[in-house]
């Protein structure tokens, strides 16, 4: 049986591809920055509304590599590796002031990495037909 043709990774060379990176890379920076921060408050007014923050967050983190990344198995690991990511700062904030491991936060943070996933594809789907 024929092995594919292996792809290397290198940096998008589309300008918007690119850009869409950076983004993707600053988005982590602001997550990461903002999941370790003692006692950040969100302004709400229903109980757990953090948890739809946190699935928005990363809806966003996952569905930006679908545009960023050409080689869909590329933007698939990209979007699956801010699971890890989640449970690390998840983690991670048990050791930051005012902050505490929460279950619930990342369950919501995996659900919005699927929510993210399926969405990109849609939408990439509707508009460029069949991706990978």
């Amino acid at each position: 049986m024929k092995k594919p043709p292996k792809v290397p990774l290198s940096p998008p060379k589309h300008p918007i591809r690119r850009s869409v990176l950076a983004l993707w890379i600053a988005s982590v920076a602001v997550v990461i920055y903002l999941s370790l921060c003692p006692s950040l408050e969100i302004p709400y007014d229903f109980i757990d509304a953090d948890k739809i923050v946190h699935l928005l967050a990363y809806l966003w983190l996952s569905a930006l590599p679908f545009f960023a990344f050409p080689v869909p198995k590329a933007a698939l690991a990209g979007a699956l590796s801010m699971v890890p990511l989640s449970i690390g700062l998840e983690f991670a904030q048990a050791y930051v002031p005012g902050r505490c491991f929460s279950v619930a936060d990342l369950v919501a943070n995996c659900l919005g990495v699927m929510m993210g996933i399926w969405l990109a594809r849609s939408v990439k789907r509707f508009y460029f037909g069949r991706t990978g």
